[in-house]
């Protein structure tokens, strides 16, 4: 299996927002599609992307994003599904031996060869910040390495923006087991160092946690404790939803690790980033935007203001958001709705939060409401 078991079709830019030298480019690439079966790739990518845009904060960021598409044909379709993991024994040929049970452990972990996936992308695209590559598989799976993978599983678009999360954000898993919840019988207390992934600490103390800026003076910290150390904590939240803390439980382990907020991507699919990720996202991406000199204003602490963005065209083609100046007085944005008007041109809308102790200086598009 191999290179011998299929070919490279091409690369298509799907998503163009400029020079690929000066943008922040993703490059999704097909596995276990046979060339008939091509069409429906595009579907599926085109079906991530507008999964991904209404993602906040990509939406914001959109204009630094460029997009492309690798087509790969198969010999076969499908990944191996491996018996030591439960499997159906299927072992297909397909050009990057996708393969479920990638540890030999994990049923759910769907891996690729990443050397010849990266060998493909350097051929076609070497300023690709991002790779992914989706196996054409119903069965749930994916892995966030050097290469994120995910499958066609029901919510197939959450699984690629939760293992985007690990490859392009470094993020960890936020949940609190490995196999599984009662599966586990050595995840109960975390005894190592600072983890190095920005989305989970060790640090309870509100003025040297990761995300301090984010964490409201009233909040208490820790936020949430794990009150069985033997067990998963999924008790219900005892503060508001969207409110940043110290919620004991991530990492895969029960006690002793801390993420930023109860429910985010990272720790359940089918929620958004929480702001910590979030932060890192427009933090890791605002170096290719165009421009962020369009304006500047100060926002106050704990203070919300409405902006507005035109564009003489519809649909348009420019992203609305926001961007402190001074790096770690980052802010929270909320899109109100896009407005088709009767001129043909379009208005954007958005909110912009400071959940700070201080205030913030920033850039926008757009002019006060």
């Amino acid at each position: 299996m191999g290179t011998q078991d299929g070919n490279v079709v091409g690369m298509t830019k799907v998503v163009d927002h400029g020079d690929p030298s000066v943008r922040w480019n993703l490059v999704i690439l097909s596995e276990g599609y046979q060339a008939g079966q091509l069409d429906q790739f595009h579907t599926d990518v085109q079906g991530f992307i507008a999964n991904m845009y209404q993602a906040p904060p990509f939406d914001e960021m959109w204009c630094g994003i460029n997009i492309y598409r690798i087509d790969v044909a198969s010999t076969d379709s499908g990944a191996a599904d491996p018996v030591k993991c439960g499997g159906t024994g299927y072992a297909p040929h397909t050009y990057f031996d996708g393969t479920f049970c990638g540890d030999g452990v994990i049923q759910r972990l769907l891996t690729v060869n990443d050397g010849t996936v990266h060998s493909v992308v350097n051929a076609n695209l070497p300023q690709a910040n991002m790779i992914m590559v989706i196996v054409n598989s119903t069965e749930y799976g994916g892995s966030g390495g050097s290469v994120a993978t995910f499958s066609l599983a029901a919510g197939a678009s959450e699984i690629g923006l939760h293992e985007m999360g690990h490859t392009a954000f470094g993020f960890a898993d936020e949940y609190c087991y490995y196999q599984g919840c009662g599966i586990d019988t050595d995840r109960n207390n975390y005894t190592g160092g600072e983890p190095g992934q920005p989305n989970i600490t060790t640090v309870t103390d509100r003025n040297t946690i990761k995300w301090a800026n984010l964490i409201a003076p009233a909040t208490a910290m820790p936020t949430m404790s794990n009150p069985d150390c033997t067990q998963c904590n999924n008790g219900a939240s005892p503060v508001p939803a969207d409110t940043v803390g110290a919620f004991e439980g991530a990492g895969y382990y029960h006690c002793g690790l801390y993420r930023g907020e109860y429910a985010c991507r990272m720790r359940a699919l089918g929620n958004p980033y929480c702001a910590v990720c979030q932060d890192v996202i427009r933090r890791t991406l605002a170096p290719y935007m165009a421009s962020w000199t369009y304006g500047t204003n100060t926002i106050g602490a704990g203070q919300t203001q409405d902006w507005w963005l035109w564009w003489p065209g519809y649909p348009g083609f420019e992203g609305i958001g926001v961007q402190a100046v001074t790096p770690g007085d980052e802010l929270q944005t909320n899109n109100l709705g896009v407005q088709q008007n009767g001129d043909g041109s379009t208005t954007y809308f958005i909110s912009v939060v400071n959940p700070g102790n201080a205030d913030v200086e920033f850039h926008f598009r757009g002019a006060s409401l």
